[in-house]
């Protein structure tokens, strides 16, 4: 039961970083630009996003290593951990929606 999860959380984790690296990368050196149509909403939606992923993968983070070197009480840790990285897939979808409607490539960017 809990394989598919334990096969999963490694690969969402790696593809979040990935994002959260190469995206303001892509933004600066101006090789994606956000969607045209109703461009003020998805430069919020997509700053919202963001900030949930970083968010969640910091706190991930944290929780994580609380858990293995503070941690009085393995179950209580196990409970905090678990439901953290039950919900990483979610907000990385989210995030990645986000992401996929409102960053566009810009004309003549390979890659």
């Amino acid at each position: 039961m809990l394989v598919l999860p334990a096969l999963i959380f490694p690969l969402v984790l790696v593809l979040a970083l990935q994002k959260l690296y190469q995206i303001p990368k892509q933004l600066w050196r101006a090789e994606l630009h956000f969607c045209p149509q109703r461009r003020g909403w998805w430069v919020m939606v997509c700053g919202v996003a963001y900030l949930a992923l970083l968010g969640c993968t910091l706190r991930l983070g944290f929780v994580l290593v609380r858990a293995g070197w503070a941690s009085d009480e393995p179950l209580s840790a196990f409970l905090a951990v678990l439901g953290w990285v039950a919900a990483y897939p979610c907000v990385y979808v989210g995030a990645a929606w986000a992401f996929y409607h409102g960053l566009k490539p810009r004309p003549g960017v390979v890659g």
